[in-house]
């Protein structure tokens, strides 16, 4: 097996929920060992989630399975000193440390930036926090659905009779995970370069309006009106958008000339392309709605998947509404490896799980290991800390994890 590029580095994770174990996560696929720290008896809160019962009760919620597969986990008191002075002893020995609480938590538990440079000059810090270290609402709890509420992303989602609405998935956890990663290889990059300890600070909220960047432009420099169009077409094509079929709907982009050429001559309505109403881009505007009737009742005549394939051998880009189960069943999901399936030992079962969004020199990069059971590595941790095993029980006898 080749070398994975970030083989050799070390991560210590203080994270929970989905955006700082995601970011972790994705530099696990990448080759980190990534030692997880958990509250003792209890553990990252997603363990208990999602839908199998079994699972969670053994503190594998599929919610977790989704973003902690390869990685070690510490059960630690961090109310005790003794906690603290292990997560430090860890932390001393790692290149990465993450941590998602509010701003000033790290301060008070005596794992801040400050307290860990003190023992690892050479430490990468990446805080990820609801509003970032500094600022008016900084210290203001925050989660997926208040910073899409806040970012301005549910005003513009939905119709304007259904907005506000909240994204399906949480996407605003994942963009910042996946912001945070890119954040924590570029300051391993300057460390190695300058040898000096680095301070990540990612803000969710930054991170979703980053993720907005091209509707706040719309408003700020080009006096485009920040408001939901349901499934309308960003562009305002009238002949991209969606159309409902025989089946499912229909997502079409016809935005160019070609394309929209090409939509007509699958569609069998070449007359369009040369009536009056529809010939140029700014009178076709002006009678979208007769083209529009006219699209969407040939397409109404045959099932999505098929339109879906005729358009996109004609250059249209398009793409049939599914549903997960459905998507799961795509060769195009198969053939590129989206997901891993890899055995849960305890469980007696395999668990579907998911892979990086990239191959590197055509290798999808996955997980190789299950998600690990809560303080699953405080034995063999503890032990490479230099604490035998009188003293790894009384540890464990006082509650320390």
């Amino acid at each position: 097996m080749s070398r994975l590029p970030l083989q050799g580095v070390r991560v210590l994770e203080f994270a929970s929920i989905i955006a700082g174990p995601y970011c972790s996560y994705m530099l696990t696929l990448l080759g980190a060992e990534t030692i997880k720290i958990e509250r003792p008896s209890q553990g990252d809160w997603m363990r208990a989630q999602g839908g199998d019962a079994a699972l969670a009760a053994a503190g594998l919620g599929s919610a977790f399975l989704s973003c902690n597969a390869g990685k070690r986990s510490v059960a630690l008191n961090l109310k005790d000193p003794r906690g603290v002075k292990i997560a430090r002893e860890i932390a001393a020995g790692v290149d990465v440390m993450i941590e998602n609480w509010r701003p000033g938590t790290a301060k008070r538990l005596g794992v801040s930036f400050d307290d860990i440079k003190a023992v690892n000059p050479r430490i990468v810090y990446c805080s990820i926090s609801g509003f970032g270290q500094d600022g008016p609402m900084a210290e203001r709890p925050a989660y997926d659905h208040i910073i899409q509420a806040v970012s301005g992303i549910m005003s513009v989602t939905g119709t304007p009779e259904t907005a506000p609405s909240r994204t399906g998935p949480p996407l605003v956890d994942y963009l910042t995970g996946l912001s945070a990663a890119l954040a924590v290889v570029a300051a391993l990059r300057e460390r190695d370069r300058s040898g000096e300890a680095q301070h990540v600070d990612v803000g969710m909220l930054d991170c979703a309006v980053a993720g907005m960047s091209s509707i706040v432009s719309g408003h700020v420099n080009g006096g485009i009106p920040a408001a939901p169009i349901g499934n309308a077409a960003a562009s305002g094509s009238p002949s991209s958008g969606m159309f409902s079929t025989r089946t499912s709907p229909l997502a079409v982009v016809a935005n160019t000339e070609a394309q929209h050429a090409a939509l007509c001559r699958v569609l069998e309505l070449s007359e369009l392309l040369t009536d009056s109403r529809f010939r140029q881009p700014a009178v076709r505007k002006q009678n979208q709605d007769a083209l529009r009737a006219l699209i969407a009742a040939r397409l109404s005549e045959r099932p999505a998947i098929e339109w879906e394939g005729l358009l996109a051998a004609a250059g249209v880009p398009c793409g049939a509404v599914r549903s997960v189960p459905e998507l799961l069943e795509e060769q195009q999901v198969a053939a590129r490896d989206l997901f891993r399936r890899i055995e849960l030992p305890q469980q007696g079962r395999d668990a579907a799980l998911s892979t990086a969004g990239f191959k590197l020199n055509g290798r999808r990069v996955a997980p190789e290991r299950a998600p690990p059971l809560l303080a699953a590595d405080n034995e063999s941790v503890l032990s490479e800390l230099g604490y035998d095993a009188s003293q790894r029980q009384a540890l464990r006898d006082d509650g320390v994890w």
